[in-house]
């Protein structure tokens, strides 16, 4: 990322991550910069079909949010 995270988008994936951390298909929370330059919550699940993505809100605390598949589930 060319500019630091802000703080706002750090506490805006922490608690997404404590809101998914217990669903099924659930592999983790990160942050990426869009060619806008806007940053935006990546949430990552097993498969397409993950039962986390019903509960996947398009943004969160302001924050667009967007998913990604792939990766493997991480015990919190």
């Amino acid at each position: 990322m060319t500019s630091e995270m802000p703080v706002k988008a750090q506490r805006a994936k922490e608690a997404l991550v404590k809101r998914l951390a217990d669903q099924p298909g659930f592999v983790g929370v990160g942050i990426s910069q869009n060619p806008a330059g806007q940053f935006e919550i990546v949430v990552m699940v097993v498969e397409q079909t993950s039962p986390v993505l019903a509960k996947v809100p398009p943004r969160w605390q302001g924050i667009p949010v967007r998913t990604q598949v792939g990766g493997v589930p991480r015990k919190f």
